[in-house]
């Protein structure tokens, strides 16, 4: 047999063969999406020759889906394409002109219903600002998540005693408490942290409702509420 002839045989099955044609789509990974929202986004044709299907497409439309972060897509001979989903996880709530979901790269993603608003509140940014300066708001939104990871564990401090970080653009951060309690950090954070620590050493609780000021670099105030 020629080349050519070879090359034209294997042309065929590819594409002109029902033998390697689109008939199976598996989607994996997902839970908050539903399966039924991500075929519809991935737009595959059935019955469409395998190699000719367009998979960047697919992954594309599968990606705007509001949960998906990352979507991957491939062929399983003879007749399947497997869409792997990453989904987002939410990690705080930022209110804006409503509360929407933030996920662990501080992106907000999508409003948040009535049943996903356990999570800590960021709070203080205009919706001035994040119009007029995205930037500076996307700085606000990371920096806030990193003082939740870096409180965490702190002077008896878990995630689940802060509603809110909230943004003021004199006084920096500070952390609402559920107990009603107020840690001010203003913009000195990594030393703020420091100073929590001691405190709690020298013995103060804070599963008492305080304010603590820790917004100046050589002093904390605690005052009772």
């Amino acid at each position: 047999m020629s080349v050519a002839a070879l090359a034209g045989g294997l042309g065929w099955l590819a594409f002109g063969s029902d033998l390697m044609r689109f008939r199976t789509l598996r989607v994996v990974g997902h839970d908050r999406a539903s399966e039924a929202q991500l075929r519809h986004l991935a737009d595959l044709t059935p019955g469409a020759p395998l190699l000719a299907l367009d998979l960047d497409s697919a992954m594309a439309g599968v990606s705007r889906h509001p949960w998906v972060a990352e979507a991957e897509a491939r062929r399983v001979f003879p007749d399947t394409v497997v869409i792997q989903v990453r989904e987002r996880q939410v990690r705080a709530l930022l209110l804006l002109d409503g509360l929407y979901l933030v996920d662990t790269e501080g992106t907000p993603f999508r409003r948040a219903d009535p049943d996903e608003v356990d999570h800590p509140i960021i709070t203080g940014i205009p919706a001035a600002l994040a119009d007029a300066d995205p930037a500076l708001a996307r700085r606000i939104v990371h920096d806030s998540l990193g003082i939740l990871d870096a409180v965490a564990g702190r002077a008896g401090l878990r995630e689940a005693d802060i509603s809110e970080v909230r943004f003021d653009a004199e006084s920096g951060y500070t952390l609402a408490l559920v107990n009603g309690g107020e840690v001010l950090l203003g913009f000195q954070e990594p030393s703020a942290f420091s100073r929590l620590d001691t405190l709690a050493s020298r013995g103060v609780d804070l599963s008492r409702p305080l304010r603590i000021d820790l917004g100046s670099s050589s002093m904390a105030v605690v005052s009772p509420l």
